[in-house]
């Protein structure tokens, strides 16, 4: 199925219910979360800077072709056309006023326009998209969140809507109430990314950089096919000794409770075969180690956030039955963990008894 489609958690489809039963005029949504950025630069008012991120989409089932008439089913077309948008609009991100989602978050005020596939680039960046998938009329709205302060959802259709402040306000009454709370899960995407590029002034990346251009020296290691056995050799090699470098060995220290996810996820990387759930694992590892070290982390920030994201991964599968008794997997980091907070690819991990599902920690955005 559509990557988008996996990206609708429990809020989105909650909102595409509402907008089925109650005949709304659209037939895709999406989702925009504020991604706050670390570093030293700051804004006028000395709030911290921040980026609207993608959190998901999702696409109804019907279809209102002319107003106040019945719905009818979408085709199997139309309803590819528009997942095909939403696996489009996830590799953009967009600065506060910038771009419509960056306009309704920095404004707070709802915007509903048309023509958006006959748009220059500088008013709808996505219009390449709108035009290939058939976007026509945008809306979007301001909604107040609990944890994240404001989200924008933003409606779609594939018709010509007249405005109606009417729709739009009960829209975002109803949207409000669901009480929308970002949550952020590590997602890994390890396959040949396209070059960034810059429209106007929103930038379009690939959620993850392709490990095949994060790689230094010759690049003799790769080919046509992806990385060679000699690179991906190479590549643990790296990530084995900065985790046997940055190692905590004061029990004292912070970052003490990770111990034993740097030892598993060595041991794992040391040993000559592996299981193949266990070089899944050892895969995602290593996408996520080239991702961190193309964006220029440091070696020690880079050795925790690898053992984060191998706790995550064998969190979700049946590593914990193989993992020895003696070693307990670490709890959430504290509210003040200056790399937690600055790592949008990371949520807190519950323990095994947490009593939280796989599914409500994978949301990315749920009520």
């Amino acid at each position: 199925g559509k990557s988008s489609i996996l990206h609708a958690a429990p809020f989105l489809a909650k909102v595409v219910s509402y907008m089925q039963r109650h005949n709304v005029p659209f037939e895709h949504i999406d989702a925009w979360v504020p991604s706050f950025v670390a570093g030293d630069s700051s804004t006028v008012d000395g709030e911290q800077p921040c980026r609207l991120c993608f959190a998901g989409s999702a696409t109804t089932e019907v279809q209102i072709p002319s107003v106040n008439g019945p719905p009818e089913d979408l085709s199997a077309e139309e309803r590819f056309n528009l997942q095909s948008f939403g696996d489009y609009s996830q590799k953009f991100s967009f600065d506060v006023g910038c771009g419509l989602p960056g306009r309704v978050y920095q404004s707070g005020v709802p915007t509903w326009e048309q023509s958006v596939h006959n748009a220059p680039a500088h008013h709808f960046e996505r219009c390449g998209g709108a035009q290939q998938w058939g976007i026509k009329t945008v809306v979007g709205i301001p909604v107040p969140s609990p944890n994240v302060g404001r989200i924008v959802c933003v409606l779609y259709s594939r018709h010509d809507r007249a405005k109606d402040p009417e729709v739009v306000s009960k829209l975002r009454d109803e949207f409000t109430k669901l009480m929308p709370s970002p949550k952020w899960k590590l997602v890994v995407d390890v396959s040949p990314a396209p070059p960034t590029t810059m429209i106007g002034t929103e930038q379009a990346t690939t959620t993850v950089t392709s490990a095949a251009q994060t790689t230094t020296g010759t690049g003799a290691g790769y080919d046509a096919m992806g990385p060679s056995k000699d690179s991906k050799e190479a590549r643990i090699d790296e990530i084995v000794a900065i985790l046997g470098e940055h190692m905590p060995s004061d029990p004292a220290s912070p970052l003490a409770e990770h111990i034993p996810s740097f030892m598993l996820l060595r041991l794992m990387l040391l040993r000559a075969s592996r299981k193949e759930e266990e070089e899944e694992v050892v895969d995602t590892i290593l996408g996520s180690y080239s991702s961190y070290k193309i964006s220029g982390r440091a070696t020690s920030d880079i050795a925790v956030m690898l053992a984060r994201d191998f706790t995550f991964l064998t969190q979700s599968s049946d590593f914990h039955d193989a993992a020895p008794s003696s070693i307990s997997f670490f709890k959430a980091p504290p509210a003040d963990d200056f790399l937690y907070k600055n790592s949008p690819a990371l949520t807190p991990i519950n323990p095994p008894d947490g009593g939280g599902s796989l599914a409500d920690m994978a949301s990315i955005v749920s009520n």
